[in-house]
């Protein structure tokens, strides 16, 4: 009976605990920094990314990314942006989930 009790607040936990939070990765691969802007819809802000890191942006509902590569890219949770500073590089997106 222990284990029964312990197994199902467990997963009561979890159930509470929600779907995890949607972040999108921009990974600078370039020997510079440089910054980025997240358009959220009703709010925007400016990332800097030093040489050779990554930030995690949440994006719960999709965002506009625009960086060194000019223009903007609509992106959605668990998406990996890769970019050398100049031009965007590639764009990872997540496989669908089953």
């Amino acid at each position: 009976m222990k284990v029964l009790t312990a197994v199902a607040t467990a997963a009561f936990a979890l159930a509470l605990a929600g779907p995890a939070a949607a972040a999108v990765t921009v990974k600078n691969t370039s020997a510079g920094e440089f910054t980025v802007g997240v358009d959220l819809g009703n709010s925007e802000k400016v990332e800097t990314i030093a040489a050779g890191k990554e930030i995690k942006v949440d994006c719960p509902e999709g965002c506009g990314i625009t960086g060194p590569w000019g223009f903007s890219w609509k992106v959605k949770g668990d998406d990996v942006i890769s970019s050398n500073g100049a031009s965007l590089i590639s764009v990872q997106e997540p496989a669908e989930k089953k």
